[in-house]
């Protein structure tokens, strides 16, 4: 499997940084910062996913969020259709 190389700036190092030490986020958002910030240092694919123990299709969507929109994009959850939460 060959894996695509993701870098990030200085400032988006420092906001996943920030956003893995506080504890105000979900799960989900920060096993993303963590995905980013393994990814960032070069981290093979399976070793993330090992450690991690999330999916490859996780570490690609995150990768590709990243992509697509950014860090911010990248780690938060969108908001979906349907009924609000009460």
């Amino acid at each position: 499997m060959r894996q695509t190389a993701l870098s990030l700036n200085k400032r988006e190092r420092r906001i996943v940084d920030e956003f893995r030490s506080k504890g105000l986020h979900r799960a989900r958002e920060f096993n993303r910062a963590h995905i980013l910030a393994a990814l960032d240092r070069g981290l093979p694919e399976q070793q993330i996913m090992a450690v991690l123990k999330v999916g490859r299709t996780a570490l690609w969507r995150t990768r590709a969020a990243y992509v697509q929109g950014g860090v911010e994009f990248a780690l938060h959850d969108a908001a979906r259709p349907g009924k609000p939460k009460r």
